[in-house]
């Protein structure tokens, strides 16, 4: 039989339906985090690495699946934001490898394909753990190969593939007992079963039928009617923005009545994050109608903390510094200007307090992120580029920003090290054992030694009901996490805290450290810093302004 060809306008349509499916699943796929922590954004990461490739996918305008194939694994890569964002474009780019130099390519070329991605995304991975993303995209591997060798056609390999993957994903509960414990399966690996079911629902579609739920999917009537318009203003500035805006709020309320507002907020833009804690709820989002965003907030209680940023006008500012940066550095050595440093630091935060610690700490570069949003490997990629020093050291500060960190040393010619710090206390104490005098190996040596040395202590809330070993914990209640694991809940935000760092203390340390968030007065985190005094006279404490969202506390002990 005459073998199945798929041209570039096929795999167009999928890519750019796909994208448009998953942030449908989104919010379900963020919902299957195993901890009740506010950063549940698997789902959030790996849309907006999908975002980036169906960019990539409208933009471009050839006939070649192999051309096409490596542009949108350029620009996922880009893109990515978090350890599953990392993942799945790696997995797009060993796809692009086995469609290099293909105009059209056979289903039997599409599966080879998969399996070079399946390599890419494991090689992604230093200590790859089965269970997660990376079992189901090798198990959809095998689903594929065996549909092409049974002689089924696109979507008969597509179905054969999900199937496989899905019957990969609920073996991923038993696999790892954190998911067994929580009650769900693999986010990342649910968020690769749900692409693949928006790659076969967008196969039979038309373009033009895509088209139309792609610019439902990105915003108002006034943005559906002048999406071609928006396309070439995107193409003729410097920065590619539909929702210019980044629009931050928090609405009080009497009564907890959020329910409705995430529906409401969903077509007006994306990177969308609300959180409702009691009467207390905290909007994020990307939009071209900040003032209908807060028209829509004020039917739901007061507003406070209002903030709206131009991101195009921040994108001028950052090329104009590194502009300047650049002239600083070809400047001659005798000028009096600031040199070029050995070795330059970036670190990545949140909160306006931390950033400020960290410059005065010796951070050269801040860039910005945390739990629920993640910067993208771009991000990290222009921190980098803008370092005045060709020795970089790249504080991630969070578990899910590794591979990110990672990343950005592949589009770089500097020697940039990743250190391994999942926490802001991690990161802090990093650069308390810098020292501008030693080389980039000794300081290494003695920033991994004070890393491990660090005791990490955070206070937030539960985003939902759960029980961990055997007991309750109720949405709502506040949670002391300690070095990554929750270690105690309650209701009372400072008896949580007060036990939370109990738990921590032992008899060789010395000091607490208090930094309080952005939600929580200087009056409240001085009872706290009061009543810590009382438990513990032996020892010094330092109470100091976070700023960071969503977590009321984070602590360092030393």
């Amino acid at each position: 039989t005459t073998p199945v060809l798929l041209q570039a306008k096929v795999f167009q349509k999928m890519f750019i339906g796909a994208s448009c499916f998953f942030e449908q699943e989104k919010e379900h796929i963020n919902s299957l985090n195993v901890f009740p922590v506010p950063d549940g954004d698997t789902g959030t990461n790996m849309s907006m690495t999908l975002a980036a490739a169906a960019e990539a996918a409208l933009n471009y305008k050839g006939n070649s699946a192999g051309e096409l194939a490596e542009a949108v694994a350029h620009s996922s890569l880009m893109g990515a934001r978090g350890n599953s964002g990392v993942i799945l474009a790696q997995l797009l780019r060993g796809i692009a490898r086995g469609l290099a130099n293909k105009e059209q390519v056979s289903l039997s070329e599409l599966s080879k394909a998969f399996q070079y991605g399946v390599v890419y995304a494991y090689k992604a991975v230093s200590k790859p753990v089965e269970g997660t993303i990376l079992t189901v995209a090798r198990e959809i591997a095998r689903g594929t190969k065996n549909a092409i060798r049974s002689g089924k056609d696109l979507y008969g390999v597509l179905e054969e593939a999900i199937a496989s993957g899905n019957n990969a994903l609920k073996k991923t509960t038993e696999m790892l007992p954190v998911l067994k414990e929580a009650g769900v399966v693999d986010a990342g690996g649910k968020g690769l079963v749900v692409f693949l079911n928006g790659c076969l629902h967008s196969a039979r579609l038309s373009m033009e039928e895509i088209m139309v739920r792609r610019k439902a999917d990105n915003g108002t009537e006034e943005a559906k009617q002048s999406l071609p318009g928006a396309i070439t203003r995107q193409e003729e500035a410097p920065l590619k923005l539909l929702y210019p805006y980044c629009t931050e709020l928090i609405i009080k309320s009497k009564e907890n009545n959020f329910a409705s507002l995430e529906a409401k907020l969903l077509p007006l833009g994306d990177s969308q994050v609300i959180v409702a804690d009691k009467n207390i709820c905290k909007v994020h989002i990307h939009t071209d109608r900040p003032g209908l965003i807060l028209d829509i907030c004020l039917n739901y209680g007061t507003l406070h903390d209002i903030k709206i940023d131009n991101m195009y006008d921040q994108h001028i500012e950052t090329i104009g510094q590194q502009a300047e940066r650049e002239k600083v550095i070809t400047l001659p050595k005798d000028s009096g200007s600031l040199k070029p440093k050995e070795i330059c630091i970036i670190s990545v935060s949140f909160g306006e307090g931390f950033k400020e610690i960290f410059f005065s700490l010796g951070a050269d570069e801040i860039v910005f992120g945390g739990q629920t949003m993640n910067p993208k490997v771009e991000d990290m990629v222009a921190a980098v580029q803008q370092t005045m020093s060709e020795k970089v050291i790249i504080l991630p500060n969070n578990k899910n920003i590794q591979l990110v960190a990672e990343q950005a040393r592949k589009f770089t010619s500097k020697d940039v090290k990743v250190l391994p710090t999942k926490t802001l206390p991690e990161g802090l104490a990093a650069l308390f054992a810098f020292h501008p005098d030693k080389d980039l190996e000794s300081n290494l040596k003695n920033m991994e030694e004070s890393i491990s040395r660090t005791k990490s202590g955070e206070v937030t809330f539960a985003t939902r009901d759960t029980s961990l070993q055997g007991k309750k914990i109720k949405k709502g209640d506040y949670l002391g996490i300690f070095n990554g694991d929750i270690l105690v809940w309650g209701e009372s935000l400072q008896d949580t805290t007060l036990k939370l760092v109990q738990g921590m203390v032992g008899d060789d340390d010395e000091i607490i450290s208090i930094f309080y968030g952005k939600d929580i007065s200087r009056e409240e985190a001085g009872k706290l810093a009061e009543a810590l005094e009382q438990n513990f006279p032996e020892m010094e404490m330092e109470l100091k302004y976070g700023g960071q969202p969503l977590y009321y506390y984070i602590l360092l002990v030393e």
